[in-house]
Parts: structure tokens; sequence; C-alpha cells
């Protein structure tokens, strides 16, 4: 028996010291960058020594969940009611990070396509993370009571972001910190990069294209503090609400997805063409009363039911029911069937069509003149040329695949002037995870060891 016993004992020791001894630890100089605005999580990975490179991407929101397959392909969508009721903007961060935690199992996932033997229990060390969020500069300093704790907001989402990077196995040496500053800052720094080349735009506008889009201008390498907005919630905000009063408002209060088969609605073909969208056949599945898709953090037993007594819980029977009060989210979907060029199994070929053509007039007349009011805005102010007389640079840069939205481009190319459009720069996907992951790593360039890289930190 105590031979047996001991037996045992060794053999238990062996697998653990097997399963230890096969976790790979992954280095590289590496730098995760991510971008939270209102509505999304983007994040990237990329080296240092390569920042044009990017190793992963991934992004999560309250409606879905993408990963970049390969750096030439475009992202792939699929449905997620991870993070409900979790806005990025740290105005409303009081929760946990529920958004974060499932960009990063996407990112690993990702990253699987750099390295293909990557496990998810091997380590990714980081040299440096930096995060761009919303709300950062009116709400950063602001202190709230966490578990009878005063903390300054920025401190604790930071803690709870550093939390869960340890726990998906995202490592950073411990006198390093994550940095955490404005989307905006972001964002500006982003829009001067030139892929393949080693300077910077010193003047240039852009336009950011998050839920609240507002335009800016850059003059010899400064962001000027005066900002233009269309006066407005927001782009896909205007479309949302389009959507909602269109088409939302007339279905039953506690609608399925079975009614769109009996609904006698001269909308019906354009419900039936969002209908069809993954995160709809999802969300329909999610049982009412139940906590909203809540990713496993790694948390103890007793962490997690304080935790559950502050998520959010599923009180509707439909998506749309719940896009009702959620005009962002009415217009993310409408954007998605927009750039859904295949008709989805299971729907007419006639209604979805028919929905395409009704749902890209409504972008026509809400999205649309909303940019063109921020553009007309930015001209006015007499910005519109450098001192040679030449056209800036006018970029349009978010968390929207823009390059995919065809039939946005297309009407917006309805309504403004040629000199307008001979200074948009379009970015592509791949282009702006490009973009994303160099600007990152310059501002973060401090934290990055590599002393070559040091000039990366200058703004």
């Amino acid at each position: 028996m105590k031979l047996r016993l001991i037996g045992s004992v060794v053999l238990i020791s062996l697998s653990l010291f097997s399963s230890l001894s096969f976790a790979k630890t992954y280095s590289d100089n590496l730098v995760l960058v991510v971008y939270e605005s209102n509505a999304e999580v983007n994040m990237v990975l990329a080296s240092a020594d390569n920042p044009e490179k990017v190793l992963a991407s991934s992004v999560a929101s309250p409606v879905h969940v993408s990963y970049s397959q390969s750096p030439g392909k475009e992202d792939f969508y699929e449905a997620s009611l991870t993070g409900m009721g979790h806005p990025g903007n740290l105005a409303f961060r009081d929760s946990e990070t529920i958004l974060f935690a499932n960009a990063l199992d996407n990112l690993r996932k990702s990253a699987r396509f750099h390295w293909p033997d990557l496990k998810d229990d091997d380590e990714i060390r980081l040299d440096a993370v930096y995060v761009g969020i919303a709300g950062y500069n009116d709400h950063h300093k602001r202190a709230i009571v966490v578990s009878g704790r005063l903390v300054l907001k920025e401190q604790y989402i930071r803690e709870n972001m550093e939390e869960v990077l340890k726990l998906r196995h995202f490592l950073m040496p411990p006198e390093k910190q994550l940095q955490m500053d404005s989307d905006t800052r972001l964002m500006a720094k982003l829009a001067r990069q030139k892929v393949g080349e080693k300077t910077e735009l010193r003047d240039l506008d852009f336009i950011q294209l998050t839920t609240y889009a507002i335009g800016y201008k850059i003059r010899d390498g400064v962001m000027r503090h005066d900002r233009v907005s269309y006066d407005s919630e927001g782009g896909d905000y205007e479309y949302g609400v389009a959507i909602q009063v269109f088409f939302l408002d007339q279905l039953p209060a506690a609608c399925t997805a079975s009614d769109f088969d009996t609904l006698d609605l001269k909308h019906v073909p354009v419900l039936k063409a969002m209908n069809a969208m993954p995160t709809v056949d999802v969300y329909e599945r999610a049982p009412k009363g139940d906590y909203l898709a809540y990713p496993d953090l790694g948390y103890s037993k007793r962490e997690q039911a304080r935790l559950n007594t502050t998520l959010p819980t599923r009180k509707f029977n439909h998506l749309f029911v719940r896009l009702k009060d959620k005009k962002n989210e009415a217009g993310y979907i409408g954007f998605w069937v927009l750039q859904q060029n295949k008709v989805p199994e299971g729907v007419n070929e006639k209604d979805w069509y028919v929905g395409q053509t009704v749902l890209s007039r409504c972008a026509k007349d809400t999205f649309i003149p909303a940019i063109k009011r921020v553009v007309d805005g930015l001209g006015e102010l007499g910005i519109g040329k450098d001192k040679e007389g030449a056209n800036l640079p006018l970029l349009m840069v978010g968390e929207f695949p823009l390059g995919q939205t065809v039939r946005m481009k297309e009407a917006l190319y309805e309504i403004l002037g040629e000199e307008d459009l001979k200074r948009i720069v379009w970015l592509e996907p791949l282009v702006y995870r490009q973009l994303l992951a160099k600007a990152g790593i310059k501002l973060a360039g401090k934290y990055v060891h590599n002393e070559c890289n040091l000039e990366l930190a200058r703004e």
C-alpha cells in the first residue's frame, strides 16, 4: 500500500512537471496596443522591432467579436453577447473589464496564425501595453468606491486590466505598468503615420469615426485643441435612430425571430435582412433572465459571486427588442448588413437585396450627411490647404472597416466637392491595424527595452 501511494505521488509530480515543462513563453519585444472607443475594444499585437507587421488583432463589442485570420485577410465576424452593458468610455466604466477579456481571448486565437503551436496556457510576454480609452481626459481622476475602497477610476480600470492580462497568460515585467491615455491621442498618432516611411505627417486633418465622431486638425506635428463636431450624437447613432423609427418601433414589444415570418409589415424585407446577421441568431438562443454570456475571467468563487451581483441580465426575448433602447447597437447591426455581400442561408434572395437597398438609403440619409458636416466644418475653419496651397490629407480613422462599406463611400462621393474628395484618405482594415500598432508602439516607446527603439518614444 505504501509503495502504491508513493508511486501515485511520483506519477502526479511527474504529470505536473510534464504539463509545466510543455508550457512555452513567446517574447519578441512585444507591445499590445488597445483602442477602447465608446463602443468597441480594438487590439493589435506587434513587435517593436517591426511595428508594421501586425502579429495578431481582435475586436470585441457588446454585439460582435472578430479576430484577424491573417494579416492579408479581412476580419471574420461572429456574434457575441459578451460584455453587454459595459461600454468602453471611461465615464461609465465602474465595472470589470469584460470586453477587454473577450478581446484578449480572441487575440490569442488570431496569434495562432503567427505561432501555430500556441496553446491556451502558453505565456505571451509583453514589453509594453498602451491603452487609448475614450473619456480618459475628463474622468481618469474621478474617485469611485470599490468594495469599500476609495480609488481613482484610472487606477481601478488599470488594475483590473493588469489582472485580466495575468489570468490570460499575457505577462509584463513587474517593474512595468500598463500605460493608459486618451483615445484621441492614440488616433492622432495613428493619423500621422504613413506605412513604409520613417517620417510622420506634420499637417493634416482627421475624423475620428467613433460613436461620437469629431474632426481634428494637426499642424506642425501638434494636435490643435479646437474640434469640429457635427452637432449630433454621431453618425452610427443617427443611423440607429432612423432604423428604430422606420423599422424596429413597428415590432411587437417582445418580438422573437419567428415573428418575422408572420408579421404583415411593408418593411419586412429590411427586418429579415437584419435578422439574418449572426448576432441575432446567437442572441436568440440566450435564455431570458440569465447573465449575458459572462466570460470566465478566472477569478476565485468568492470574487465571481461578488461580480455576479453587478452583471447585467438579459431582459429581452430578442435582440431587436433590446435595440429599441440601444441606438448605437442598432446602427452597428445596420452596418453589418451592408458589409455582407453574400445572401445568408435561409433568407429569400429578393428580401435580402431589398433590405440592403433600403438600409443603404437610410445610411445615405443619416451617416453620410453627418460626416459631410464635419468635412465642411474643417473647411470653414480655413485649414483646407497648406502654406503652398496644396490639399492637406484628411484621414478617416476609427473602428469601422470603412474599406468594406463601398456603398457608404460611394454615397459620400456623391455629395462632397472635388477638392474634399482629393484630400480624403480611406484606411483599409489591414492598413488601419498596421497604423494602430505603429502609433501605439511609438507612444509606449519609453517602456520598450530595446535601445534602438528609443526614438519611437519622441512625439
